[in-house]
């Protein structure tokens, strides 16, 4: 009998749609189907216990470089041995499961478009938390580079703008139709788009191999670059004020990559210097070999009611999109 119950469990997704306009019905106004959700299967028993700890602690750390918690995925949870239809369609799914044999699978687009499906399986929690250990970076890695691409897709691109960056900066970037131009300057481009109470922010900027590696402090210089850039283009209601890194935190930094070119992300929170404004922030160097320089976006959000971690996501998406040409 466990073994009937634990095949029904670890396969109860093999089941279709009856005909695709319940498929329709399903998708619309599904909460399966929110930016960066994770369906999570798994028995309560192991929800509740080191292995739903070590889940929670691995994909619904807070994002970095905000005031208050927000979780990178918000995870939902299915105990039971039958996968509702709604969940079925979700764009991120994790399956953990006990079972006799222990491995770590991934599918593709099983059930709907731009899916990825991890099955995790090992015949006791030790197995499952070693199994985790192991795969929650790759499986981290597809869940949020594929949310990345899929809510870049959604939007349609601004030609004025994508081909205005094109001419001035030489890269191509993806801008959605909602994003307007503000201040330029002969090495400076301001984006903007309106957000509720709020906006989301661009500064496309550039710098010179020399300035981002003086003295081999990349960090204080990036630092400087981005503040002095402030100081100029982004100034405040009140006389005097300008848009500064904040003082009393340091800034999050660390190397990666961004369409194959080595790039320097810095995260954080903006004030404003003789104000009250603040926010947080996502900073990309992108290298540029072929130039010698370095291609700037930085990304801040200002929006005092709602939460942040959606208007950062969006521009680390746009960001991302970036090419050198």
């Amino acid at each position: 009998m466990k073994k009937i119950i634990l095949f029904l469990f670890t396969f109860s997704l093999v089941s279709c749609f009856n005909n695709e306009q319940e498929k329709k019905e399903v998708i619309a106004k599904n909460p399966y189907l929110n930016q960066n959700s994770v369906t999570v299967f798994i028995p309560i028993s192991l929800w509740n216990g080191k292995v739903g700890d070590k889940i929670r602690e691995k994909f619904a750390a807070p994002v970095v470089g905000l005031h208050d918690s927000e979780a990178v995925f918000t995870l939902q949870p299915i105990h039971t041995n039958y996968f509702p239809a709604k969940a079925k369609v979700s764009r991120n799914i994790l399956i953990v499961s006990p079972s006799f044999k222990s491995q770590t699978s991934h599918v593709k687009n099983k059930y709907a478009p731009n899916q990825h499906i991890y099955s995790l399986q090992g015949k006791n929690e030790a197995i499952l938390l070693e199994q985790l250990q192991l795969a929650s970076k790759e499986i981290m890695n597809t869940f949020y580079n594929s949310e990345l691409n899929f809510l870049l897709a959604k939007h349609k691109v601004n030609k004025k703008l994508h081909q205005k960056i094109k001419k001035k900066f030489l890269v191509d970037v993806q801008i959605p139709a909602e994003y307007h131009k503000g201040l330029e300057g002969d090495n400076f481009l301001w984006l903007r788009k309106d957000v509720g109470s709020g906006n989301n922010n661009l500064l496309i900027y550039t710098a010179s191999f020399s300035a981002i590696y003086n003295k081999n402090v990349v960090v204080t210089n990036s630092l400087f670059i981005r503040n002095q850039v402030s100081k100029k283009y982004v100034l405040g209601k009140t006389k005097g004020s300008y848009m500064i890194t904040e003082q009393a935190y340091y800034p999050s930094f660390h190397t990666t990559e961004i369409q194959n070119n080595l790039a320097y992300e810095m995260r954080g929170s903006w004030e404003f210097h003789k104000d009250f404004m603040t926010g947080p922030y996502i900073n990309f160097a992108i290298r540029d070999n072929k130039r010698k320089r370095f291609i700037i976006i930085d990304g801040f959000a200002f929006n005092p009611i709602h939460n942040k971690k959606d208007l950062l996501f969006e521009m680390e998406a746009i960001i991302k999109s970036t090419k050198i040409l």
